[in-house]
């Protein structure tokens, strides 16, 4: 379900997701907006990822993924988590209570 992923890695990778979207200029205020709060999305947490634990936040995960374009599977990898993984865990983990009529 997780893999370990360097801060440095990580690190790298949004500074890349950064540079690649810094290439683009906004056209309209819609996307001005956009590229403001990618800017400060990838700022907070660049600045602050060596103060944090190895596992970010749903919410910190959720704003990558909603500030940069990401699928919500593609910022979970980056921060070292398989959703497949967990889906499967949570079959094997609740397949029980699905042919349970008791539960």
């Amino acid at each position: 379900m997780y893999s370990h992923v360097p801060r440095n890695v990580v690190t790298d990778a949004l500074i890349h997701i950064r540079d690649l979207y810094r290439r683009m200029r906004p056209t309209d205020d819609q996307a001005l907006r956009a590229h403001s709060r990618r800017e400060a999305t990838i700022r907070d947490l660049l600045s602050n990822l060596p103060r944090t634990n190895d596992h970010p936040t749903l919410k910190t995960v959720l704003d990558v993924a909603d500030s940069c374009y990401l699928t919500l599977d593609g910022a979970h990898r980056l921060f070292g988590y398989s959703l497949d993984r967990v889906r499967e865990y949570d079959l094997r983990l609740n397949i029980e209570r699905r042919t349970d009529p008791h539960h």
